[in-house]
């Protein structure tokens, strides 16, 4: 979420003087409901033989909607196709944005100089609520903060804040290292996330850290420079950021599938890489068939 506010805050500065609310919201949600959909429904399918608790109207609506974090409707609070579990992220992404967006274009054209100051208020604000009242943390799923907002909501405000941030930084502050000086930081946040995160014990108690982190580790790639960026440019690292939105929306569906009627649920190596392979592949043909020419439509109606 931190690398999409990053992304859309890039697309939204370009297009400021055109900008419009409406068809910001339209756009954004024909973004993300086709491959949303087709692994709603590949959900539905492996469940139907799994005796789920049946959705009524309401969580239909909220599905076709991608409105899962929506706080209503609490007999079923985690629908079990939508697709299992994560969507609750793609409806905050959708919705979070579609308030966040023409809020940050307002202060752009009327309020330039409250652009910083509102921005680290509400990164404060979140961090504070996630870190002390949460109790799971980031783990946010389908959780209520009170009786109206999900937490989903407050890590999705506090990520694409600090994605707008971070752009922000970027391209305000004219100044750009040499080569040396990136690649060691680059390597360096990298061994922060490895110190951090990869505990057999880790009991998730600082997680808020992470979307710090990504933030920095994405603002020193914007460079397009540095040890880590020569790495991943190429082909196949561009083919995982095509498929990565299939691959966040299928593997949820792939764990179940694997562990259940496969068995692959140890973490022998044979079964990591069947794990993978089924991932990488579905997640190719869904791109493929339904992402790609979805991207395409879209940046056709943008240049007409």
């Amino acid at each position: 979420m931190v690398l999409s506010g990053f992304v859309i805050c890039h697309s939204v500065y370009q297009k400021r003087e055109k900008f419009n609310s409406i068809n910001f919201a339209f756009k954004r949600y024909l973004r993300l409901f086709p491959v949303y959909i087709v692994c709603v429904v590949i959900s539905y399918v492996f469940n139907i033989f799994n005796n789920i608790t049946q959705p009524n109207l309401f969580d239909w609506f909220k599905i076709l909607t991608i409105s899962e974090m929506i706080p209503l409707n609490t007999l079923h609070p985690s629908i079990p196709f939508e697709p299992i579990g994560i969507s609750y992220t793609i409806s905050a992404e959708l919705w979070v944005g579609i308030i966040i967006f023409p809020i940050f274009v307002t202060l752009l054209d009327k309020f330039t100089h409250l652009i910083f100051p509102v921005l680290i208020l509400v990164i404060l604000y979140c961090l504070i609520v996630l870190n002390q009242t949460s109790i799971n943390y980031m783990d946010a799923h389908h959780r209520l903060y009170n009786l109206f907002i999900d937490y989903a909501i407050i890590r999705c405000l506090l990520e694409y804040s600090l994605g707008i941030l971070t752009y922000l930084i970027f391209i305000k502050i004219n100044f750009k290292p040499n080569n040396f000086i990136i690649s060691f930081f680059q390597l360096f946040i990298i061994l922060l996330f490895s110190m951090t995160y990869l505990k057999l014990n880790y009991n998730r108690n600082n997680e808020f850290i992470a979307p710090f982190l990504f933030a920095i580790f994405i603002y020193l790639l914007s460079f397009k420079t540095g040890i880590i960026y020569k790495i991943t440019s190429n082909n196949f690292a561009k083919f995982l950021g095509d498929i990565s939105y299939s691959i966040y929306l299928i593997h949820p569906i792939w764990i179940n599938i694997c562990s259940k009627y496969f068995h692959l649920h140890t973490t022998k190596g044979i079964n990591i890489v069947i794990y993978i392979f089924c991932i990488l592949t579905s997640a190719y043909i869904i791109y493929q068939f339904v992402d790609k020419p979805c991207l395409q439509l879209l940046r056709y109606k943008n240049n007409t």
